[in-house]
């Protein structure tokens, strides 16, 4: 057996124990080490994998391995926050990993991969006996390390009732319908998010450019028609010029890429989606790939420069 990583606070070795709530963690990037926090604070037991060296923060119950499949051995749950298909595909599938899974195990995908993956990965670990839940989140790292994230559920009901317990540890489930709902719905999250976020970048760029501060605007807007979770948490950003990731540009992108995928290239009725999408282009070719896609802001650097016309 491949010796842990790391053991936990209280010392335990990377053995699920008896009775014990067992999850196996695939992924600890910037949302999968922010799950570990309310994932120990329900008392799971987390087997947590990745395959960077990213510091995470130590936890109780939390013992990383460098064996994907030591993690998902003995697990009941299996939750996966990886960066996009190709990896759930790569690691499943062809290092393996789904082999080393009990008949029984539910797998549940909290990425955003897309309905046509998810349906194919559900289709490849039914033959081994694997459950699946597509469940993609929103709400950020803040809202995963405050386990109150939003989360996007496809799959069998009784799969779902199953997992109830893991997934209000982190946050508020819903099942939307049958395996894909869940991804569907995140990208439909994902249009709505781009769309507002160029929409308030553009704004605050016109507001600098009559002289006015954007945090003032910020502040003005709360609690009229313009009020959004992403004024709240996106504005401060932007005045800020503050784009520490939470969500990195390249992961929305990403998911607007998934978008495009399904609805072919023309986005009949999606302009300023497909608007978005060539400024998260423009962002990550330009050197913000892991900034927070708050970073659309720069897209309108230029406006501010240029002096207002007066009447």
């Amino acid at each position: 057996m491949t010796e842990s990583l790391k053991k936990d606070s209280a010392g335990d070795d990377s053995r699920c124990f008896d009775g014990a709530q067992c999850v196996a963690l695939l992924g600890l990037g910037l949302m999968g080490s922010a799950l570990t926090v309310p994932l120990s604070r329900a008392r799971w037991q987390v087997r947590a994998w990745t395959r960077s060296n990213r510091p995470v923060e130590p936890q109780r119950g939390l013992v990383l391995l460098a064996d994907a499949a030591e993690a998902v051995a003995q697990a009941d749950f299996v939750v996966a926050m990886l960066a996009d298909a190709a990896a759930v595909d790569d690691l499943l599938f062809k290092r393996g990993i789904a082999e080393h899974m009990r008949v029984g195990t539910l797998f549940i995908d909290m990425g955003t991969t897309g309905p046509t993956a998810a349906r194919e990965h559900a289709r490849l670990l039914a033959k081994r006996g694997i459950d699946y839940l597509d469940a993609p989140v929103s709400g950020g790292v803040r809202g995963a390390k405050a386990g109150n994230l939003t989360i996007f559920v496809g799959g069998d009901a009784a799969a779902y009732e199953r997992a109830l317990p893991l997934l209000t540890s982190v946050g508020r489930p819903r099942r939307l319908g049958a395996l894909g709902a869940g991804q569907a719905t995140k990208l439909v999250n994902q249009i709505i998010v781009a769309v507002n976020i160029a929409a308030l970048a553009e704004a605050l760029r016109l507001g600098e450019r009559q002289g006015l501060t954007s945090t003032d605007v910020v502040e003005a807007l709360q609690g009229g028609f313009a009020d959004s979770t992403v004024l709240r948490e996106h504005g401060p950003h932007m005045a800020q010029r503050n784009y520490e990731p939470g969500g990195p540009c390249r992961m929305h992108l990403k998911d607007l890429r998934l978008v495009q995928e399904l609805l072919g290239g023309d986005f009949p009725l999606l302009a300023h989606t497909f608007r978005s999408l060539q400024g998260f282009e423009q962002l990550v070719a330009s050197g913000y790939a892991d900034a927070d896609h708050s970073a659309y802001f720069e897209l309108y650097a230029a406006l501010a420069s240029v002096p207002a016309e007066h009447p």
